[in-house]
Parts: C-alpha cells; structure tokens; sequence
C-alpha cells in the first residue's frame, strides 16, 4: 500500500510548490485580476448603481485588509481601513433603510474613504506572498464564520450587477 491509498495517513506536502507559494508575490496580471471586481464595485458605489454584494465585496476586502494589518507583515493602515469600514457602515444603512438593499449614491466622505482603501488595500496585495495573502484569507474566514457571519465566494462575473 502506498501513502496516497491509506487511509488515515496524510499525503506528502510538495515542497517545492509550497516553497514557491511563500517566496512568490502576484504577478501585476495577478494583482490586477484580483483588484477588478474591487474596483467595479467601487465604481458602482461611486456612480450610486451599488447592489448589495458590490458592497459585501467591498466589505470583505476590508475584513481581510484589517487580517492583513493583523500579520504585522504591512503595518500602519489601520486608521484608513476603519475609516473605509466606518464609511461601509454608514452607506448600508442609508442604503439598507427601507429594508431591502436600495442604491444610493455616496457621500463625497465616503468616496474619499473607500477610494483611499482600495488604493492602499492594493498596496497591501503588492507586499504579500500568495502564501501569506492565502492565509490571511483564511484566518479572515475563519473569524467571520465564527462570530456567526457567512462566507460568500465571488468571482469576476459576480462583481458587476445582473440585468
């Protein structure tokens, strides 16, 4: 019997990929793969067309930007990022205050705000391996679930708004 087809036993880590994981940052393709439904939905939120999970997107990557200054690997953004989440706070409740999710436009603050984030939050991205960016992620996930918040997975084509 082989490692692979025991049960109970775990498969052998390949060390090379995991090395390359911690040693390697993104790509500017990469990066800007990433950043694209970050900045379409700040484009939205600007333009006052927001749906709802443009702003989760929004939130989330303020969640992990918060994980990100946690890691003490880039430090002093702190004050921006509650900042921008103060400005997502106060957006979902205008937007939020009929019941149901309803675009508003945001207040030049807040545009201020999350414009400034997504730059520095981008920043962030830029100094991080893919292994670091990759656990950060994780122990975010890790966080929201366990105070009770659920994890939505976006890709590219759920940053902009079904017709």
């Amino acid at each position: 019997m082989t490692a692979a087809t025991t049960q109970g036993q775990r498969r052998p880590r390949n060390t090379i990929r995991t090395a390359r994981m911690y040693a390697t940052r993104l790509q500017a393709a990469e990066l800007a793969l990433s950043m694209a439904p970050i900045r379409a939905s700040l484009a939205a939120a600007v333009a006052g067309v927001a749906v709802q999970r443009q702003h989760q997107i929004l939130d989330t990557q303020a969640e992990l930007a918060t994980e990100i200054e946690r890691t003490r690997i880039v430090r002093g953004l702190a004050g921006h990022i509650a900042q921008a989440q103060a400005a997502l706070q106060s957006w979902a409740s205008r937007a939020m205050a009929s019941g149901t999710w309803r675009p508003v436009p945001l207040e030049f603050a807040e545009q201020d705000a999350l414009a400034t984030f997504v730059d520095l939050h981008e920043f962030q991205l830029q100094q991080l391996s893919a292994g670091e960016i990759y656990r950060a992620t994780l122990r975010m996930i890790s966080r929201v679930e366990s105070a009770g918040g659920q994890v939505l997975r976006v890709d590219q084509d759920m940053a902009t708004p079904q017709q």
